[in-house]
């Protein structure tokens, strides 16, 4: 059986305790704070968990209970916007990672960690696009939408520039306006980033925990995107130059499968390293760099949505292995 939703009254409490938990950590989340703050990193782990270990419709059932909580106890806003940028993504990715059972069969049977990373990715950023289009019909335009956070963009900005931590010829005004127009586009990226990491780690703490029904694939020659998400990262791109919501949109777009080509360029790296000596070290200035610098996200995301057209994984898997040098003898 694919699925593990096996309908007892231990695992039915599970998904009820686990939307219990999720709305737990996402009720402090709404608080704000340095604690809310931390916490957002882990609001999909309870879904990932329940899902993982113990069956998809758990999974939902623990994303349906959270949701209501958080719609009655808080909010219905708040409701559902913990149902489109967590618990949907969230359960979409485990759907995947489970290989999208349906009929007592899996309907994914091959690189199913790039499957789960793109379900979560187009979530999110149907998500995001869902609400740049329903604000802009609302407030008459997007920068009266993105008015809010612009002028706290503007507070920050202004500060900084009287202090002479920006250039003089840095506009605070104009600026502002760019910070706010790249602030949707950065928070899908995020929080996609944020749900790929909640999804192993819920896996992980699955797979120790004896629950997980699957093996664990080897991711790095596992995730492999279909060439179609290239492609659409460069309609993110060309949209990306127009003004106004189409813009934004494009930037979203960017931002999400750029992300997932970031990931597949890892992929390579990690493919290409393996074996040699001074992998550890190799990988460890990578992701240092990644998480304190970013700007190798650009190459990393170039090397990915290559490998989709020229399968560099494939070619190095495929080369006779090199031979050794003969020992010199005295």
């Amino acid at each position: 059986m694919p699925d593990k939703s096996v309908f007892s009254p231990q695992n039915i409490g599970v998904s009820i305790l686990g939307g219990f938990a999720a709305a737990a950590i996402a009720a402090v989340v709404a608080r704000g704070g340095l604690g809310g703050l931390l916490f957002a990193h882990l609001a999909p782990l309870p879904l990932a968990i329940v899902a993982l270990g113990f069956g998809v419709v758990h999974g939902a059932t623990a994303a349906i209970v959270a949701t209501l909580l958080l719609s009655f106890l808080a909010h219905p806003a708040v409701g559902m916007g913990y149902a489109l940028l967590l618990a949907l993504p969230a359960w979409l990715a485990a759907y995947a990672a489970s290989g999208a059972p349906r009929d007592r069969r899996d309907l994914i049977r091959s690189n199913v960690s790039s499957w789960a990373c793109l379900a979560a990715a187009a979530a999110l950023a149907l998500a995001v696009i869902l609400w740049l289009i329903v604000a802009t019909f609302s407030y008459g335009s997007l920068d009266e939408a993105l008015n809010p956070i612009r002028a706290r963009a503007f507070l920050i900005l202004d500060a900084m520039h009287r202090n002479k931590e920006l250039p003089e010829a840095m506009n605070p005004t104009e600026l502002s306006g760019q910070v706010a127009r790249a602030v949707p586009a950065f928070l899908a990226g995020y929080a996609l980033i944020i749900h790929i990491a909640n999804l192993w780690l819920g896996a992980f703490i699955a797979r120790a925990s004896g629950l997980l029904a699957r093996p664990w694939p080897d991711i790095a020659m596992d995730y492999r995107l279909p060439r179609a998400a290239a492609g659409v990262f460069a309609s993110g791109l060309a949209l990306s130059i127009f003004a106004g919501p189409s813009g934004a949109i494009g930037f979203v777009i960017v931002s999400t499968f750029g992300a997932l080509l970031m990931l597949q360029g890892l992929a390579v790296v990690h493919v290409f390293v393996r074996g040699s000596k001074s992998s550890a070290l190799v990988l460890s200035i990578l992701y240092f760099m990644l998480g304190f610098l970013g700007w190798p996200i650009v190459p990393l995301a170039v090397l990915g949505g290559a490998d989709t057209i020229f399968n560099y994984r494939d070619r190095k898997a495929a080369a006779p292995p090199q031979p050794q040098k003969p020992a010199e003898s005295d």
